[in-house]
This record gives structure tokens, sequence and C-alpha cells, in this order.
């Protein structure tokens, strides 16, 4: 784990001395599903509710290191990763480009679920991918992230359960560390970290895919905990 901790720090220092260089405010680009835009259940119905991990996070980092920090919502209900890499058509998108124009100092990315989904039930029309080609693919954001100056931290999903848990996230996850200790970038632990619980069933919507709004708030700590302990000295000279 030190390690692994040294290699990050060592190979991501030019990108911590850029973003030291900018004062002011400091954004964080959240990308992901439904579960990072914040779909839960209510009044027996699934919404998106303004109680997601993204607004607590914003809240805790700014209880923090103040103001001038923001971290904008770029989840998408059904998306899996492939969103960011390919159009509709399946013609490419260029990623780096995109970050290239972006304002943001540091890219969150949490897929999985849905990539999982569709890989099982084969969806006709939409993109399949395997745990290997979604490992290419986040491989391809960090890297196009990182070469535009970005910071990047990567976000296990959350479990499933009932009937959703036959869709496999699990190897997902698991590419999704093995990316992480490629590319030296930091990862939120939350699969099994939640699982830990024996009760964390009963923290879920009723359709067993989406958090309640204690668990996302559960998860934004746990990303809160990352950033804070990783990114501490660029946070705080940002601090209001």
């Amino acid at each position: 784990m030190r390690k692994t901790l040294l290699a990050f720090l060592i190979t991501s220092a030019p990108l911590l001395a850029q973003a030291d260089d900018h004062p002011g405010t400091f954004i964080i680009a959240a990308y992901g599903d439904s579960t990072t835009a914040g779909v839960t259940a209510s009044g027996g119905r699934n919404i998106i509710s303004q109680n997601n991990e993204v607004s607590f996070l914003q809240q805790m980092l700014r209880e923090k290191y103040g103001n001038n920090i923001e971290v904008k919502n770029h989840g998408m209900p059904g998306a899996q990763v492939s969103v960011l890499v390919y159009n509709k058509d399946n013609t490419p998108m260029d990623w780096s480009e995109r970050m290239a124009k972006s304002d943001a100092n540091m890219i969150l990315i949490n897929y999985a679920i849905n990539d999982a989904r569709i890989n099982f039930f084969k969806d006709k029309g939409e993109r399949i991918e395997t745990p290997e080609e979604y490992k290419r693919i986040i491989t391809e954001l960090v890297k196009g992230a990182k070469a535009n100056n970005k910071l990047v931290v990567l976000q296990e999903p959350n479990p499933i359960c009932g009937k959703a848990e036959r869709w496999n996230v699990w190897p997902y996850v698991y590419q999704l560390n093995e990316v992480a200790k490629e590319q030296q970038v930091p990862i939120v632990k939350q699969f099994s970290v939640i699982k830990e619980n024996r009760d964390w069933q009963s923290e879920m919507s009723p359709d067993c895919i989406h958090p309640n709004e204690m668990l996302y708030k559960q998860k934004a700590e746990r990303t809160f905990n990352v950033l804070s302990s990783t990114f501490d000295s660029v946070l705080s000279r940002h601090s209001s």
C-alpha cells in the first residue's frame, strides 16, 4: 500500500504542481451513471434526489476547504462508460479534446453497473462492453484526462442485489482496480466495503440497484476521505 501511494505521488507530482498554480475555484467533474446522478426511491418511484453522493461530497469538501470547491454532476441514468468515447451511432468521440476544453481540475469516474447489465442482456442497439473492453475505455479516459493536466480519481460502484445481482458487476470492479494500479491513480473503495455491513441491502432502494440517501452519504464520505488525504495540499490552496 505504501509503495502504491508513493508511486502515485511521484507520477502525479507534475499534475499536483500545475493544480497549485491556479488558485481560485477548484472544479471537480463527476462522470458516471444514475448512481452519480443520484437516482433513489421516493413515493414508490425512482427520482433524482438532491441528496446524492455528489452534493454530499461538495458539502463535505466545502466544510473543510471553503466555498471555492465546486463539484459538477455529470451523472447520466442508464449510461455505461462508452458514452464518453462513442456516439450513439458508434462513431468515436474525442475524449482528450473534451478534457482540453474542460475547466475541471479533477475528474471522478464512476461506471460499471450498466456496463455489466448491458453485457448480461446483450441489449440490441447498445454497445456491448466486456470487462476487458471496459478496462480499455477506462484506461483511455484516465490517460486522456492526465494528458490534459487533470487529476483523476476512480470510484468503485456500489454493489447491487436481488435479480440485478446476476448481472455480475464484480469483474468490472476488478478491472477498475487494475487500471488504478497500472495508471497509478487513486480509487475509492465502495463495492466490498459496503458489503461488509450485513444489513447493507436495507440501505438500497427497492430496485436493489440505487442507494438510499443514507448510503449516498456514506459513499460521499469515502470519496471525501480519499480526496482529502491524497490531495489535501492542492485543495488547501483553494481554501476561501
